[in-house]
């Protein structure tokens, strides 16, 4: 089960965007779902021609194989409505499409999209706590200890825990990165097969993320990359003008002209990140390399970039509300734990830090799900609109 569509032309499982020499892509290049694609258009009948809307057995409704209108999007029966063989309808999508769509496979497969994110962000959230909590131990086996011995052996604990405190945010970073990985792999497949009525499993969800995995890593690390590059080459160039002019009365103009350029910068991050949002999705459902999965998704953006940037502060919106609600749930369980645990006193101990860190690691995860299934429409919407796409999914439902 390593595709989650399969086309009628089985040497072109996805209908899907296949480059060509000299960059041609789209709609129009051969392999992709808008051209003539070996044995896709081939059908009897269906480029137009009397009484292919009448052939029995198409959807096993009379009608419902009617040939695409002007838009050329996908096949609406004999009342005009379009198709709706699981969470969205096979036409191109509006908002409410998108949001009904996103929360109706919350409701149908909870298993994988809440149960799966669960467990594997509190794999996560464990570790960040067991890290948390570690670089503290050296340091209090050493406290209370007045003599020189003991202040040398603190001053050993203090590099120690400065030591364990840097691998430790390695561990977390690496630990979040692999866990979002597989989470982003394994709801978009998941998704994918909704969108045509098909529930999946968390081990057919699996099985259909597991090969795709480098190339996914591979996609997010560059993506990543691409995406920080601009704010981190603004930092070093703010940080070599604090250097150099330290001494120079023109310091104070040159951080006003930096400050003013982080604008444009901002603009950029912004940009890249809305060009490469797919990227993930394409290397999952299109089995595409990381190289390829970045050009993908930045020719389906091409036309809409402003619709999406839309659509996704709409859902940032939209998680930002559910992740503020859950974030005064974990403070009131944060100042109830540093109450209990430090005897009405100020501050909080290394433990309640530690637990702090992981329930905020597990609550920002759990949105995972409603963003990623969010993201993975928008993504068909955008192949419904551009290559006729909602004909491959039809197709796709017939066969379940």
């Amino acid at each position: 089960m390593s595709s989650p569509w399969t086309s009628p032309d089985p040497s072109n499982p996805y209908q899907g965007w296949t480059p060509q020499a000299g960059g041609a892509s789209g709609p129009g290049a051969q392999g992709a779902p808008g051209g003539a694609q070996p044995g896709y258009g081939a059908q009897p009948g269906y480029g137009g021609q009397p009484g292919y809307g009448a052939q029995p057995g198409y959807g096993g409704q009379p009608g419902y194989g009617t040939q695409p209108g002007a838009s050329g999007y996908s096949a609406t029966n004999q009342w005009g409505w379009a198709a709706k063989p699981g969470i969205i309808p096979l036409r191109p999508l509006g908002l409410a499409d998108l949001l009904s769509g996103s929360f109706q496979a919350l409701r149908t497969n909870p298993t994988v999209l809440f149960g799966f994110t669960f467990a594997v962000m509190s794999i996560v959230s464990l570790i960040s706590a067991v890290t948390t909590y570690l670089p503290f131990l050296g340091l209090q086996s050493t406290t209370g200890f007045s003599d020189p011995q003991a202040a040398t052996s603190r001053s050993g604990a203090e590099a120690l825990q400065l030591l364990t405190m840097l691998g430790g945010s390695g561990v977390r970073m690496l630990a979040t990165f692999v866990g979002t990985t597989i989470l982003v792999g394994v709801l978009a497949a998941a998704v994918s097969q909704l969108m045509i009525g098909n529930k999946l499993t968390v081990g057919q969800a699996w099985s259909m993320t597991m090969p795709r995995l480098g190339s996914l890593l591979g996609t997010l690390f560059l993506t990543g990359l691409i995406v920080t590059a601009p704010i981190l080459l603004w930092l070093i160039a703010t940080i070599g003008i604090i250097y150099s002019l330290s001494a120079s009365d023109s310091l104070a103009p040159a951080l006003g002209g930096m400050a003013l350029l982080f604008l444009p910068v901002f603009a950029l991050i912004v940009f890249l990140n809305i060009k490469l949002q797919f990227a993930p999705i394409c290397a999952v459902l299109e089995e595409a390399g990381p190289v390829t999965s970045l050009k993908r998704s930045w020719a389906l953006t091409d036309g809409a970039f402003w619709s999406t940037l839309g659509r996704m502060l709409l859902i940032s919106m939209v998680t930002g509300a559910i992740g503020g609600l859950i974030g005064l749930v974990i403070g009131a369980i944060t100042v109830v734990l540093a109450f209990t645990t430090t005897g009405g006193g100020v501050g909080s101990s290394p433990l309640v830090l530690a637990i702090s860190s992981a329930l905020t690691i597990l609550a920002a995860g759990m949105a995972t799900p409603i963003t990623s299934t969010y993201e993975t429409l928008i993504y068909s919407d955008l192949r419904i609109r551009k290559e006729n796409f909602a004909s491959v999914l039809a197709q796709a439902s017939n066969r379940q």
